[in-house]
């Protein structure tokens, strides 16, 4: 990158440009995470064609002929979660077996299928209005992965695409607001590209703009998610400041995994001083505990169920006293899958693949020589690109690790892949939690990470995520006056006869185009239309227009356009022309 001082050096003016984003408005996200972690309490509900099967997990094709809740009653479910002063439930609306609780037009393994009600029952719609009706917030939970239909067993086609976001479409805007979905079968299955998980985030926000995505990740981090989630066997650390879930199931023995069986009832419970217990160790770290409730084959809660959320309510209600969720580091509303990547070392695509389980996850790792880089390639230019996540290396079954950890860094972008400016860098202290870099706003196709330390001498990536966030929340570097650093010179000799030198000074390398424009406003002669180098650069008119023919005497204009990083310039001076 080229200094404007180096140029004024050179006896040239230089205009330059500063942008200061500014915003008095929350953030929408964090405003919405704030709000789910004040409720505190709620409740899982798996229910759907294992409650009746006994089948195996994510078992393909069961007899859905035997769903037959013949007393379902929602609003039982709600009134023991209003009992235990919990606030929310989530809904499996289909879970990985493929059976759908309401009519879906993209499968026929559904609930309009069977003899239950004639065909013509709707779990989704009786749970969510039982629950509103009470004042609880009904969430919904819904797997992408579907061994039914075959979604996730190989390569995702166009056909199982139309199947998931018609799905989406169908339980998203049929039941009233649904201030939380919560995904499975995704991250773990297929991963955030195959099923890309921009495309699925826009959806879900164009149908619910104040719902929260939550992928059932395995990463503890807000890597693709506006929520963490700790599933059972999983904890909350302790110092945890981030928007968070903890589910555990509310039996100890018994039960066909999450779903009900015929051993529940006669099961051992958690105690509802245990329980409390987990609400105490939780509700301060802001993390939100949900309790596995899990309907039985009539479609009602067992009753021992029943009377340990009541007992659960005599013991605990929220702490009116405990502050809201601390605030949070910028994070990414509009996300961006990368095309490709590569690096000085390693195998750079397991960076980008969104892949993760607590059972296996893809880091890339470099050599043992710093620096090393990691240049992702967003497949086009994006504007207004501003944040980068980092999560260091995870490790199956024990989680983040620090060794590889990256402690500091530089940050460089470039619109052709053959001219890179520093947009940002920094130093990150090295631990395990997942690291966020902020710049100014800017048109970006590439984004090259450098790796300058690490703990132990090496780079280690489980995931790197793009995107753009609110930039009041966002640093503006130094370094990213990459469109802002323009001079455009009037041209010499002028009166010209003909030819004439155009001089133009850039800060940063970007796209440029000169121009030629008559007195009517019309282009008659395209002088540069290319990427160029940062300096000064120099171009000759002849008085000729496009096709090479000598233009009349008159006044012309020339415009010069250039897209640089951080945005778009034009300036404009006129000529004149003399023969």
């Amino acid at each position: 990158m080229i200094n404007c001082a180096q140029l004024l050096r050179k006896g040239w003016i230089l205009a330059l440009s500063f942008f200061i984003l500014t915003s008095c408005a929350k953030n929408e996200i964090e405003t919405l995470q704030r709000e789910f972690t004040n409720l505190r309490f709620g409740m899982f509900l798996h229910f759907g064609i294992r409650t009746f099967t006994g089948g195996a997990w994510g078992e393909a094709n069961q007899d859905i002929t035997k769903f037959d809740p013949v007393d379902l009653d929602c609003g039982q479910w709600a009134d023991a979660a209003v009992s235990a002063n919990m606030k929310f439930g989530i809904l499996t609306t289909k879970h990985h077996d493929g059976f759908c609780l309401w009519d879906s037009d993209y499968s026929e393994f559904d609930v309009a299928n069977i003899p239950w009600r004639d065909g013509k029952g709707d779990v989704v719609e009786e749970y969510t209005d039982a629950f509103r009706s009470r004042g609880l917030e009904p969430c919904l939970y819904y797997s992408i992965w579907d061994n039914t239909e075959g979604v996730g067993n190989g390569p995702v086609t166009d056909a199982h695409m139309e199947i998931i976001e018609g799905q989406l479409t169908e339980i998203l805007s049929d039941y009233g607001e649904i201030p939380m979905l919560f995904i499975d079968g995704w991250s773990w299955k297929m991963g955030h590209v195959e099923v890309p998980y921009p495309r699925i985030r826009e959806l879900v926000k164009e149908l619910q703009p104040n719902c929260l995505l939550v992928d059932n990740t395995h990463l503890p981090c807000l890597y693709n998610n506006d929520l963490i989630h700790y599933e059972a066997g999983g904890s909350c650390p302790p110092d945890n400041t981030l928007p968070a879930l903890l589910s555990k199931l509310i039996y100890t023995q018994g039960g066909n995994g999450w779903f009900w069986d015929s051993r529940i009832p006669s099961a051992n419970l958690m105690s509802a001083k245990s329980i409390q217990s987990n609400l105490n160790y939780l509700e301060p770290r802001w993390c939100t505990f949900i309790l596995n409730c899990p309907p039985n084959s009539k479609g009602l809660f067992d009753d021992h169920i029943v009377d340990r959320l009541s007992d659960v309510g005599q013991l605990w209600s929220p702490d009116p006293d405990r502050p809201d969720l601390p605030d949070q580091a910028p994070q990414i509303e509009t996300f961006i899958l990368p095309a490709s990547a590569s690096a000085t070392s390693g195998d750079a695509n397991r960076a980008i693949d969104g892949k993760n389980d607590r059972y296996y996850y893809s880091v890339w790792e470099s050599s043992k020589k710093l620096p090393q880089s990691l240049t992702v390639d967003l497949g086009q230019v994006y504007e207004n690109v501003n944040i980068l996540y980092y999560v260091p290396k995870y490790v199956p079954m024990v989680s983040p690790r620090e060794k590889g950890s990256i402690q500091s860094y530089r940050i460089e972008a470039s619109l052709n892949g053959t001219e890179y400016a520093e947009i940002a860098s920094g130093t990150w202290n090295g631990d395990a939690k997942m690291k966020v870099a902020t710049f100014s706003p800017a048109n970006v196709r590439y984004l090259r990470l450098e790796i300058l330390s690490a703990v132990e001498g090496f780079a280690a990536v489980t995931e790197i995520a793009i995107g753009k966030g609110d930039p009041a929340k966002t640093t503006v570097s130094e370094a990213a006056g990459l469109a802002a650093c323009v001079y455009l010179a009037q041209n010499f000799p002028n009166p010209s006869n003909p030819s004439t030198t155009i001089q133009y000074a850039l800060s940063d390398p970007c796209r440029v185009q000169l121009t030629i424009f008559n007195y009517l406003g019309q282009p008659v002669k395209m002088l540069i239309n290319c990427y160029q180098s940062a300096g000064i650069q120099s171009v000759c008119w002849n008085g000729t227009d496009d096709g090479n023919h000598p233009l009349p005497s008159d006044i012309y204009q020339y415009r010069l356009q250039i897209r640089g990083l951080t945005g778009d310039f034009t300036k404009s001076r006129k000529p004149l022309l003399l023969k």
